[in-house]
């Protein structure tokens, strides 16, 4: 077997030639992987022999030549092999290359960087052979080793079947690499956002089905670092498509908060949340904030899990449970129940584009975020500091919910929650109706403007005495108006956090 080696990132690569000991009759590599080859006792010809010169161009050239590509693309027949004896070149069979670490260089925002490190013959390569790969095996990362090690130990040759999964990943590499190279090269010369935009997913996760049973469905990674797909599952059943947009809404919901948090989920949207001075207090001031929705609910905590919160949450019929950690002794008593899917998940956000699907394309925009520049008393009653505390809990809460989403919270807990309805009061009317006797003396967040005077007098019939609203309505001057009459402090954040 004769391979060919040109590698950026050397991780991994002596001990992997030497597992195959004997296996590698012959091995060529260009120069500055020759060097370290040589340097680990590796015997290694160098590329140059073939091409008959030394990198050219500060190395910009170095494999593209025919004695380099028709050794890979080959297709083993008589002819191909004539073709090759009459200028002596010969057949590779195993190509080990990765490239130049664009995406590194990219942070730096250095574009000469940038362009240097946008691999030309690398992909070339690894394009080539796994074209070929029904004659050449290609290693285009180092995490392939021990994949390709495990079966030359087992069946000492390595099968079509896996020259076919390395071909592949070979490709999905090299489409990777230009999606990257297109995107941030065009951010940096045009400072604007591509014209065509690529998503990558990968890791594919098969789930039961999609939304309903009769639906295919399936989770991929845009990333390694965020969100549910990141996130390391403990204990329980898969998760299933619901799960996982419940879970997503969930966390990004108690990221929000930099206090001691619970916030429960139903259908993408929070019917529960509560910052405490304790995390089991937090989950239980969650709980009961709407207990009725809090039946095959999912769960998210922004602080490590403990014993006395986990005995709160055992006998409650919890989907999924979301926390950065777990003591062991509240997981150990978790995880006796059997169906709890347990995560654990970075509480980092995720500020890249949020992308939607839609039928014949995509929506992509910047993340909703609760923050805004200034916020505006516009009343002529100041709220207390307990009453602005709570107003701004409510605000972060009602950036989570969705439209038309009016928020009532009291004590840094929701009190009630009234979301998705096509009227504005309708979403009202559904707060103060889950919250009972409890309204009374709570607050009210609204996600965009308050367009009518009569949000206001509900308010003051049932004690509401703190609005917080983005304003923006031609009849805003009617708001104010009745605030004032019925001394209720209003705040205008000048932004609104709609979701739909």
């Amino acid at each position: 077997m004769k391979a060919l080696i040109s590698v950026y990132n050397k991780d991994g690569l002596i001990d992997f030639i030497s597992s195959l000991g004997n296996k590698i009759d012959e091995i060529y590599a260009t120069e500055g992987t020759l060097k370290y080859l040589n340097e680990n006792n590796v015997k290694a010809k160098s590329s140059s022999l073939l091409t008959g010169f030394d990198d050219l161009l500060d190395g910009r050239v170095k494999t593209l030549h025919p004695a380099i590509f028709s050794g890979l693309l080959s297709k083993r027949d008589e002819k191909s092999e004539g073709q090759l004896k009459k200028y002596n070149y010969f057949d590779f069979d195993l190509l080990i290359c990765n490239l130049y670490p664009f995406r590194e260089a990219a942070k730096s925002n250095n574009l000469d960087r940038m362009i240097e490190n946008i691999d030309i013959g690398g992909l070339s390569l690894i394009r080539a052979a796994a074209k070929n790969y029904k004659n050449v095996t290609v290693l285009s990362d180092p995490e392939d080793y021990a994949y390709v090690k495990n079966e030359m130990e087992k069946n000492n040759e390595i099968s079509m079947k896996t020259r076919e999964y390395l071909a592949l990943k070979a490709f999905s590499r090299s489409a990777d690499y230009d999606i990257a190279i297109y995107n941030n090269l065009y951010k940096k010369l045009n400072n604007e956002e591509p014209d065509e935009f690529f998503v990558h997913g990968y890791d594919k996760y098969p789930l039961r089905y999609g939304e309903n049973p009769d639906q295919e469905g399936f989770m991929y990674k845009t990333d390694n670092k965020y969100g549910i797909p990141n996130s390391i599952q403990l204990n329980g059943m898969e998760l299933s498509y619901n799960n996982i947009l419940d879970a997503n809404a969930a966390l990004e919901t108690v990221q929000d908060f930099d206090e001691t948090t619970s916030v429960i989920v139903k259908h993408r949207t929070p019917s529960g949340v509560s910052s405490a001075e304790t995390l089991k207090e937090a989950f239980i001031n969650s709980y009961n904030a709407d207990p009725e929705s809090a039946y095959g609910f999912v769960v998210a905590v922004n602080r490590k899990l403990d014993l006395e919160t986990a005995n709160e949450m055992k006998h409650k019929f919890i989907e999924v449970l979301i926390a950065p950690d777990y003591d062991e002794d509240a997981l150990n008593l978790l995880k006796k129940k059997k169906n709890l899917r347990i995560l654990r998940s970075n509480m980092e956000k995720d500020n890249n584009y949020a992308v939607s699907s839609i039928s014949g394309g995509i929506l992509i925009q910047t993340r909703l975020t609760y923050r805004y520049d200034k916020l505006e008393l516009k009343s002529n009653k100041e709220a207390g500091k307990e009453k602005l505390n709570d107003l701004l809990f409510a605000w972060k809460v009602v950036a989570h919910t969705k439209s038309n989403a009016m928020v009532l919270a009291k004590n840094k807990t929701t009190v009630g929650i009234g979301a998705g309805q096509t009227s504005r009061i309708e979403s009202l009317k559904i707060a103060i109706d889950r919250g009972n006797d409890n309204v009374n003396g709570s607050v009210l967040a609204s996600d965009a403007f308050i367009p009518f005077d009569d949000s206001v007098i509900e308010c003051n019939k049932y004690g509401i005495d703190g609005i917080i609203e983005p304003g923006g309505s031609i009849r805003d001057d009617d708001v104010i108006k009745r605030c004032n009459e019925y001394n209720i402090p209003l705040y205008f954040t000048g932004k609104r956090v709609f979701l739909h």
